[in-house]
C-alpha cells in the first residue's frame, strides 16, 4: 500500500497538484500541497507538504509546512487543484535533507525568456513611442 501512496505522491509533486490525505488512520481529511518526497536519516519516506486546509492534531489552522511520514498516510486522493511552489512561504530546493534519498521535488517556475524581434519585424512595427528607446513593447 505504501508503494501506491508513494506513486500517487510522486505524480502529484510532478504535476503540482494538491492531495487529500488521511493521516494516522484519522477520519479527518488534510489537504496538502506536496513539494518534496525524500528518505530521512532513519530511512523513512517523508513528504514535505504545505497544509492548506483540513484537520490538525495541534488544532493549528492552515496554511503551514509539515513533514508527513508516508507510512502513516492511510488514504490519499490526488485532486484537480493545482498549486505554485511555495517559495515565499519558505520552500527551497537547497535544503540539506533533499541532498540524499530524494524521490521527487516540484520544479520551480522558470523565468520567462526575453523575446527578441528580428530586424525585419522591427521595421514593420514602425518607430517607437517617445521614451521607449529600443524596447518594442
Amino acid at each position: 500500500m505504501m508503494q501506491n501512496i508513494t506513486k500517487l505522491l510522486v505524480k502529484a509533486v510532478k504535476e503540482k497538484r494538491a492531495v487529500a490525505i488521511r493521516y494516522r488512520k484519522q477520519k479527518e481529511i488534510r489537504v496538502i500541497e506536496p513539494h518534496a518526497i525524500y528518505t530521512n536519516d532513519r530511512g523513512e519516506v517523508v513528504v514535505d507538504g504545505f497544509q492548506v486546509r483540513g484537520y490538525s492534531d495541534s488544532g493549528k489552522s492552515g496554511p503551514f509546512w509539515r513533514p508527513f511520514r508516508v507510512k502513516k498516510i492511510s488514504a490519499i486522493s490526488v485532486l484537480k487543484e493545482e498549486f505554485y511552489p511555495r517559495v515565499k512561504e519558505g520552500f527551497s530546493t537547497e535544503k540539506s535533507r533533499y541532498r540524499t534519498g530524494l524521490l521527487a521535488m516540484v520544479e520551480l517556475e522558470t523565468p520567462l525568456r526575453a523575446f527578441v524581434y528580428s530586424s525585419e519585424a522591427l521595421q514593420q512595427m514602425g518607430p517607437f513611442l517617445p521614451g521607449q528607446g529600443s524596447r518594442p513593447y
